[in-house]
């Protein structure tokens, strides 16, 4: 990212600490709600799978399921009486665990202690774990009947190869009906350990009362070993085009290549130009074009997808498969001219008053700031990203972001995936 140039004012004070057994901790007070979330990401996603696809999410899912002490009924009815909710999570990077609840102690105690007893002594127990066995398997029975999902998985495939993000997050069905519940122990063992967690606390909380119920967490958990890091993928820079056949009257479209981490120089221009470019709803470019002027599409968008092995940019819609190869052209063509051209100078400072103009809206819930928070925590952002965000922004120039585009976006080497008939 680019050298901050200006003072920025402090909107979001983020606390940062260690806990005694390793664990990253972020903080943000806020009282004007009585509540407080309290999540807990580990790096436990599906990237370390192996050849077990579906192990990292099946572990996640398992984590409602019950303990030592209670089962799914009893746990999902002690949360919903103190009015709280119990949050599992689960993506290509990380495994998440997380408590929403009301700061009031006689509620908040309650379900702290509840949540503690999950960490605790969650136990994978037999029949739960075949029952969600089997709602996994008609899930991916779902994927393969729905266009989207099939794109999808052909397009990370195809992307990834032989890197670890090339399989879906929730495995295949054959690898899913392998998995055992003492697979999924063993994986919770390995990787739902303190030294391999980030923990993020927003609410009506106290950094006294957060640093208590840190260590807490830390005496439930094993403290074990960090896990190892996402190798970075790299591009094999040969465009592929595949089509997969579907009885269907539209054609879905995933088309994309390598694209950038968060850390690039590049960052900061590159938001501006994904959202002249797609990234903007209904004032982007390829929205504008395709389907605004030649009603090619009910909607389309581009993007980047951040993550620790180097996500994909992505351009996505569907067409009637009678206007595939139109849009795809359209498509291509519009790329092809915004990266040689670059944005106007009119497009270029619009965007960035947009973006600079929504940004507070972005941060105006607890939920909004963990967002922010998992991205500043788990990809080891700058403390001050957030408060820095418009003031980098607003440095940007015209000329860096036509530079970023040539070297960011490349046209000639995207991978396109088609599902329709």
């Amino acid at each position: 990212m680019k050298k901050k140039l200006l003072p920025a004012q402090c909107i979001v004070p983020i606390q940062y600490w260690e806990s005694k057994n390793g664990a990253h901790v972020y903080l943000v007070k806020r009282s004007e709600i009585p509540a407080v979330n309290i999540d807990i990401f580990f790096r436990a996603g599906s990237a370390l799978d192996g050849k077990e696809y579906g192990l990292s999410n099946m572990t996640n899912a398992m984590l409602n399921q019950g303990t030592s002490s209670y089962d799914a009924d009893v746990v999902a009815d002690k949360f919903a009486d103190v009015g709280a909710y119990f949050r599992i999570h689960s993506g290509r990077d990380s495994g998440c665990v997380g408590l929403k609840c009301l700061s009031e102690k006689k509620y908040f105690n309650l379900a702290f202690k509840l949540f503690l007893e999950i960490l605790r002594s969650v136990n994978f127990p037999e029949h739960a774990f075949k029952r969600r066995q089997k709602q996994m398997l008609s899930v991916l029975q779902m994927h393969e009947q729905t266009p989207n999902s099939i794109a999808r998985d052909a397009f990370y495939n195809a992307l990834y190869g032989d890197h670890p993000y090339a399989h879906p997050t929730e495995g295949t069905k054959n690898s899913v009906m392998s998995l055992t519940r003492e697979d999924a122990e063993h994986f919770y063992k390995k990787y739902y350990v303190i030294s391999n967690a980030t923990i993020i606390i927003v609410g009506d909380i106290s950094r006294q009362e957060a640093e208590k119920r840190v260590d807490e967490i830390a005496e439930q958990l094993v403290e074990g070993e960090p896990a190892p890091m996402i190798p970075c993928a790299i591009s094999s820079k040969q465009k592929k085009i595949s089509h997969i056949p579907f009885p269907s009257e539209q054609s879905n479209v995933w088309m994309g290549h390598l694209g950038m981490s968060f850390h690039d120089p590049d960052y900061y221009a590159m938001q501006i130009a994904n959202d002249i470019l797609g990234g903007a709803s209904i004032t982007s470019r390829l929205f504008t074009k395709i389907r605004g002027e030649h009603g090619l599409v009910y909607g389309i968008s581009s993007s980047f997808h951040f993550s620790d092995g180097r996500g994909p940019f992505l351009v996505h819609f569907a067409t009637q498969n009678s206007t595939i190869k139109k849009a795809l052209t359209l498509t291509q063509s519009i790329l092809d001219d915004y990266v040689n051209k670059g944005p106007t100078k009119k497009e270029f400072e619009l965007a960035k008053q947009k973006i600079n103009n929504e940004f507070p809206l972005s941060i105006a819930t607890n939920q909004d700031i963990i967002q922010y928070l998992i991205q500043i925590g788990f990809y080891k952002l700058p403390i001050d990203y957030i408060d820095q965000y418009r003031v980098n922004i607003a440095a940007v120039t015209l000329a860096d972001v036509k530079a970023a585009l040539k070297k960011h976006i490349r046209p000639d080497e995207m991978i396109k995936i088609i599902v329709g008939s």
